[in-house]
């Protein structure tokens, strides 16, 4: 199923999203951030379990991250190609570092992010309503605020080389149930 369900790139050029990105390259300076996105075509299986927030189950979600389309629209992250250990696919268990959060979460995680920054920033002299503010907006301008749509996958390992294998690992993968978009972003920074 994860090979057959077609994938095609979108491009990420909206002012909204570009400023979050260079605002997180910046604060990350020893790191970075990517951001990707793909229209996911239909596939009734896995839009059985997009339909029950059931991407983790059978390594579904690490399976399409590692794609070709995937992998060669980031191919700074060095995504592994992974495979399937059918002795730990369950329902229960993280694939490869990835759990489940709400989307109601996701934009205060990336107003943290804005905040704080990396390794070497200092966010002393701000209030946070400016990295909210980019935040929500980043978020209307992705999936037009319509977070009870919205599929929130997160990890905070290094699950490629790319990361710093420090705190400042984050991963977003989110999927729009009803534009059928997957939105993949990644953070990090070392000291």
């Amino acid at each position: 199923m994860c090979r057959l369900v077609p994938l095609a790139q979108i491009p990420v050029n909206e002012a909204n999203l570009v400023s979050t990105i260079q605002e997180i390259c910046r604060s990350h300076a020893n790191g970075g951030a990517f951001l990707a996105a793909f229209e996911v075509g239909p596939n009734s299986d896995f839009d059985w379990f997009a339909s029950r927030n059931r991407l983790l189950e059978f390594d579904i979600l690490p399976l399409l991250l590692a794609r070709t389309e995937v992998r060669d629209a980031l191919p700074t992250l060095k995504i592994p190609d992974f495979r399937i250990d059918w002795s730990r696919a369950s329902s229960i268990e993280s694939a490869n570092g990835f759990e489940v959060s709400s989307s109601f979460k996701f934009d205060g995680k990336l107003s943290h992010v804005l905040f704080y920054g990396g390794a070497y920033t200092s966010c002393a002299d701000r209030d946070g309503r400016a990295e909210k503010e980019a935040a929500l907006r980043f978020c209307d301008t992705a999936f037009g605020m319509r977070f009870s749509e919205v599929l929130y996958y997160r990890s905070h390992s290094a699950w490629t080389p790319w990361f710093g294998a420090i705190a400042w690992d984050w991963t977003a993968v989110l999927f729009d149930r009803r534009l059928r978009n997957l939105w993949i972003l990644a953070v990090t920074d070392t000291d």
